[in-house]
């Protein structure tokens, strides 16, 4: 496919994620946008696939996370986008019918969980991305430095231009990356970070690749 062709779907995609994101925003995950918690004492042995159930019975088919929590694991934490005080006593009352327990529908803790604010969310890996985009930088530096000094050498590397195209198509990478997540809605998860060091170091390996063979 022409180069042109592929820039200017690469291009289109990019502005249309840039538009989603500035209109819309990401699309988070459950834990990571503003929702509520609920702290559900059973008092004995349970299963999260149960509680769960129970929850979706009284709520709706939403994403709802239930883990189990304090040292016997009889509690139950409950994560939902949103829940009325109407379905709080009702959720109480099928948990008291399923465990033949009496909890009152006031021990039901239920806390609102504020929004991550992205840069809390990224700041941990900014120390770790910034230091290995340096240590890539200075790595082409040092060997367009060598290539250019070799007496096999007869057209020689412009050394800004190598530095600056390598940056750019680690952004550009990145850029298509987070484009696709805003376009097709993919919600921002524990694994979204992740990834995008996973793509950011897979790109500066297969760059390093793609310029030792063309200058073969």
């Amino acid at each position: 496919m022409n180069k042109k062709i592929v820039g200017a779907v690469l291009a289109v995609i990019i502005l249309a994620g840039i538009a989603i994101t500035f209109i819309f925003g990401l699309n988070f995950d459950l834990i990571y946008k503003e929702h509520k918690q609920l702290y559900v004492k059973i008092g004995q042995e349970f299963q999260n696939d149960d509680i769960q159930q129970i929850v979706k019975d009284v709520v709706g088919n939403k994403k709802i996370v239930v883990k189990k929590v304090e040292v016997y694991k009889d509690m139950a934490s409950v994560e939902l986008e949103d829940i009325t005080d109407e379905q709080v006593e009702a959720l109480n009352t099928k948990i008291n019918e399923k465990y033949n327990v009496e909890n009152d529908v006031k021990d039901i803790n239920v806390k609102v969980i504020p929004k991550i604010n992205e840069k809390d969310l990224i700041k941990p890996y900014i120390l770790p991305i910034a230091i290995t985009f340096i240590l890539f930088e200075a790595y082409l530096a040092i060997y367009v430095i060598i290539y250019n000094k070799s007496d096999k050498t007869e057209i020689k590397i412009d050394l800004g231009k190598a530095l600056l195209e390598f940056a750019l198509s680690l952004v550009l990478v990145q850029a298509l990356y987070l484009s696709l997540l805003a376009i097709v809605r993919i919600p921002v998860n524990d694994l979204t970070i992740p990834i995008a060091i996973v793509l950011f170091i897979t790109t500066g390996i297969v760059k390093f690749i793609d310029n030792k063979k063309e200058e073969k």
